[in-house]
């Protein structure tokens, strides 16, 4: 994962879950030949194999534990964290889902013959069954712990940076969030998590039970991790906005292409202005393109919002899709006027447009 090769796009939130669905095919793929072949070789070489009734057990578990690991990999890849930091909180990751599954599958297997009559006690027993009636809550269980690790090591992460001190800036650890965007974070960990695995559990029954579709395990066991696998990664851990800065781009012929970054080198909120002002400017732009002493500003919030604010009664607008925004300056007013800036909107100065400035999102790296 290269923050460079994905651009500020609404394609950018579904990056995560492709990757995710393919290492989940991967790992669908290791597990297939493990069970066919590794096992063989274990009973040859070992005289111990697994038995049938653990394949399950271990198929989910397999897969929830590569999802966690693989979402904090890839996440320590794009905030190009030190390698030791990205074992570190894979493993950590890892090893909460795995030990988390581990206590959980054995007691709802305990737990499960409550909910089931006598009658079925037999059948629910047996290793073979593959109906989705009842095993739709190990699916569920293993989604859960899918989630839980990889938020406990993110809640864990700033408490080494902020209190301890073992992370440093270079690792890129994100601003700690208030207790109402933790709960956020919970909810779309663990809730996030359950909704991939429901919905790779249904794939999984669908093509494995209805033979209009498929009627086949074999690809069943591959879809359904596959689905599981991308709405894991769209829903849990999506590229975050914190990734990428705001620049402003000149795009008028008299300094075309001059570009400068809007926040702080430590993403500290900032306020940059533009105008002609000869001394003590962010931007200077020549008077002769229509461009006010002081003209606008560009701000940025601890949130990596960004704004733009009309400070020149001279004409201001920001154009974008559809859409028109006047930002001139009415001097009645206690306060300018500002409105939100999106990617590539574009801020005309002047009656005609002599200078047109754009606003820019681009990884953090390029400064």
């Amino acid at each position: 994962m290269n923050i460079y090769l994905i651009p500020y796009t609404p394609g950018r939130h579904l990056v995560m879950g492709y990757v995710l669905s393919g290492a989940a095919l991967v790992t669908w793929w290791a597990l297939l030949v493990f069970f066919v072949q590794g096992q063989v070789w274990m009973y040859e070489t070992l005289g111990f194999m697994f038995k049938q009734y653990m394949e399950g057990a271990m198929f989910l578990g397999g897969m929830a534990v590569m999802l966690s690991m693989a979402s904090m990999l890839l996440e320590g890849s794009l905030r190009r964290r030190r390698l030791r930091w990205r074992v570190m909180l894979t493993g950590a990751a890892g090893g909460i889902t795995f030990f988390g599954f581990l206590l959980g599958y054995p007691i709802w297997q305990y737990l499960m013959p409550l909910f089931t009559g006598d009658s079925t006690d037999l059948l629910v027993a047996d290793s073979n069954l593959v109906t989705l009636r009842f095993r739709l809550p190990l699916w569920l269980l293993a989604g859960f712990w899918s989630g839980m690790g990889p938020f406990v090591v993110r809640r864990f992460q700033h408490t080494m940076a902020s209190r301890w001190g073992w992370m440093k800036d270079s690792d890129f650890v994100p601003p700690l969030p208030t207790w109402p965007e933790w709960f956020n974070q919970l909810f779309s960990h663990v809730a996030g998590a359950v909704v991939a695995a429901a919905f790779g559990a249904a794939v999984w029954h669908l093509f494995g039970h209805d033979s209009r579709i498929a009627g086949d395990l074999y690809w069943a066991s591959a879809f359904g991790p596959m689905v599981w696998g991308f709405l894991y990664g769209v829903l849990i851990w999506p590229i975050p906005d914190d990734l990428y800065a705001g620049w402003i781009r000149v795009l008028s012929a008299e300094r075309y292409g001059l570009r400068i970054p809007i926040p702080h080198a430590d993403g500290s909120p900032a306020e940059r202005f533009l105008g002609h002002f000869p001394r003590g400017l962010d931007l200077y732009l020549p008077v002769e393109q229509a461009v006010a002493e002081l003209h606008v500003s560009f701000v940025v919030d601890g949130n990596s919002r960004y704004a733009v604010r009309g400070l020149s009664i001279e004409p201001t607008h920001v154009k974008r899709f559809l859409e028109r925004v006047d930002l001139r300056y009415d001097p009645r007013r206690p306060a300018p006027l500002e409105t939100e800036l999106k990617m590539e909107d574009c801020i005309l100065l002047g009656d005609q447009a002599q200078t047109v400035v754009e606003f820019i999102m681009l990884p953090k790296e390029e400064r």
